[in-house]
């Protein structure tokens, strides 16, 4: 008789299923974009859109916009240049700064993307789930800024 292994406890599995949420949806966003015409990879859609808003910025001024480090968003500009979809150029009051810009090609995705908004589509997954799920995880992610699972963890054990 062969015992079935013991399950770990679930809930030590948050950021795993964040991930698992994050690759559920960019992978199933694919064929919707597609459908769209979007060409831009799905991962630099946010970065399209900030830029479609900020007209021109730096990879500080996005990283600040987005929430996320400029290595990340520096990693995603090479695509992004070699499919047309942004371009850059130096900045006249400062020759250190580039400034990215979109093409064409890249107003004309950014103009696809604002006007189909993803917005009715998660907010009805939120109501099947029962709760906002963009809040949710906003909150999480806030109050992970403010004290970290590592100071979470410290005030746990002193018990």
């Amino acid at each position: 008789m062969s015992r079935s292994p013991q399950q770990p406890p679930q809930r030590s599995f948050v950021g795993k299923y964040a991930d698992d949420l994050g690759q559920l949806i960019s992978q199933q966003i694919k064929p919707v974009y597609k459908a769209m015409g979007i060409q831009v990879p799905v991962k630099s859609c946010s970065l399209v859109h900030v830029l479609g808003y900020l007209h021109q910025a730096s990879l500080v001024d996005l990283a600040k916009c987005l929430n996320q480090s400029h290595q990340l968003i520096k990693q995603k500009i090479p695509r992004l240049l070699e499919l047309k979809i942004i371009t850059h150029s130096k900045d006249p009051h400062d020759k250190r700064r580039t400034l990215y810009q979109l093409t064409d090609l890249g107003r004309q995705q950014a103009g696809i993307l604002k006007q189909n908004p993803m917005e009715q589509i998660y907010q009805q997954l939120s109501e099947e789930v029962g709760a906002d799920i963009q809040s949710v995880l906003m909150a999480a992610i806030e109050q992970l800024q403010q004290k970290d699972l590592y100071t979470r963890y410290n005030e746990h054990n002193e018990y």
